[in-house]
């Protein structure tokens, strides 16, 4: 079982943790999914240069806002979540757990923890 690879989904992947949780995603094999902001002309160069070198190691990424149809659409693609999202971003966390909820397919009983952990007691 250890073994086994997912499909993981990331949210806030390109931020400071999220960008060492899709890092470690994929050199763990795990088919690995991005979910951040549209880029635009906003966007920063380093965060641009960060998403083309996940796409060359093989991450999918997912651009979108927050909101709540987008979400469930793309949690309904993996078994499992992450949110690196930061702590201000509280109620995003909150639709994503709604979300999560609504599509009814993410593996494992700990939801719960494996969305919260990376939150609240890595950062």
């Amino acid at each position: 079982m250890a073994s086994e690879k997912s499909k993981i989904l990331v949210f806030g992947g390109t931020r400071y943790i999220g960008k060492y949780m899709v890092k470690a995603s994929i050199s763990l094999g795990h088919q690995t999914l991005v979910y951040s902001h549209p880029i635009n002309h906003k966007t920063s160069s380093s965060q641009i240069q960060l998403c083309q070198e996940f796409i060359s190691i093989g991450a999918t990424l997912i651009h979108g806002e927050l909101e709540y149809d987008q979400i469930v659409t793309a949690i309904k693609k993996v078994d499992i979540v992450i949110s690196t999202l930061a702590y201000p971003q509280v109620l995003d966390q909150l639709k994503i757990i709604d979300a999560i909820k609504t599509a009814g397919n993410i593996k494992g009983r700990n939801t719960f923890f494996k969305i919260f952990y990376v939150t609240y007691f890595v950062s």
